[in-house]
């Protein structure tokens, strides 16, 4: 489980670090206009979720979980809760992580803050009902009664119809100088590292693929998760990995008030994202190729958090609500 988990994170580390895919980022681009990050994130979701899809239908996913529960109030009051922590701390989880891995040192201090908001975060119950249940019947495909297998292709065939064309009418998005991965290269670097993130779970005997919540809590608990344990620091060895060669390491402090918006923000990220039942991995990533209801909603709910939190905080400064 260790070495899976630890390869499973290394992968995506490298990927995370080449495109410089932070969901705060991703998100505050839609506020500002920028939507590369999204588009090349949603072709990666719905190359994932043919790719689960098909690792679902055979013995290797016979032990994964197949869908999460939806749960409208915890997951909608999560997923905002994370996304303010994203516009606090100017980063998600797996933000920190690979920012960690090129030299940002004021990183540990916004998971310091994870760690200790998801341990406070496990005395909170929220009431509202489970209107959706876990595995196959809380996914989209199961609400609709339809094999997984379709709605994901018909994802697909959307997401790139939709790429197709806005390239038509805007032409390629710029090219970045240098290492850093945009566009259809992003979106299907992203998609390989999900699918062989799930596969090296299912051959580590983990139930769920990429993902951040409950690290904290099965250690405290007393029942850790090594696969995920393992994955996490993988996160910033790829980087560190990536950005070496690149050239892009460089360890650096904050200043004073960084550190203190890391782990408020921090805090904010782990409650929200015990509470919400996945972060943005979790959700973001893993929940929203499994065609989950949730992880869409959470989803929502994460960019509506970070866009109203950072259009507040830029009218109290008097600037406009543009990406930075």
């Amino acid at each position: 489980m260790v070495v899976t988990g630890a390869l499973a994170g290394v992968l995506l580390g490298v990927v995370l670090h080449r495109g410089q895919l932070c969901f705060h980022s991703m998100f505050a681009g839609i506020g500002g206009g920028d939507l590369r990050l999204l588009r090349a994130w949603l072709l990666g979701v719905a190359l994932g979720a043919v790719g689960l899809a098909v690792l679902f239908a055979t013995p290797l996913g016979a032990g994964l979980s197949t869908g999460l529960p939806f749960r409208p109030v915890a997951n909608v009051v999560g997923g905002l809760l994370v996304g303010v922590g994203m516009a606090v701390a100017r980063s998600c989880v797996s933000g920190l992580f690979y920012k960690l891995g090129e030299g940002m040192l004021g990183a540990l201090v916004g998971l310091a803050g994870w760690v200790v908001g998801e341990l406070l975060a496990r005395q909170v119950r929220l009431p509202g009902p489970t209107v959706l249940p876990g595995g196959d019947g809380g996914t989209v495909a199961g609400v609709l009664g339809l094999p997984r297998w379709l709605v994901a292709a018909v994802l697909l065939a959307a997401v790139v119809t939709g790429l197709a064309l806005h390239r038509r009418r805007y032409g390629p998005d710029r090219a970045e100088p240098g290492w850093r991965w945009t566009g259809t290269r992003l979106g299907v670097a992203l998609a390989g590292a999900l699918v062989l993130g799930w596969v090296l779970a299912a051959l580590g005997g983990a139930s769920f693929g990429p993902s951040t919540v409950g690290a904290a809590a099965g250690v405290v608990s007393g029942s850790p998760n090594p696969w995920l344990l393992a994955f996490l620091p993988g996160l910033a060895v790829g980087s560190l990995v990536a950005a070496r060669r690149d050239g892009a390491v460089r360890v650096r402090g904050e200043q004073p008030v960084r550190y203190g918006q890391l782990l408020a923000g921090g805090l904010l990220l782990g409650a929200g994202g015990w509470i919400a039942g996945g972060c943005n991995l979790g959700h973001g990533l893993s929940g929203v190729a499994q065609l989950n209801v949730s992880s869409w909603v959470v989803v929502a709910a994460m960019a509506t958090g970070v866009l109203a939190t950072r259009r507040i905080s830029r009218r109290g400064a008097g600037r406009p609500a543009t990406a930075g």
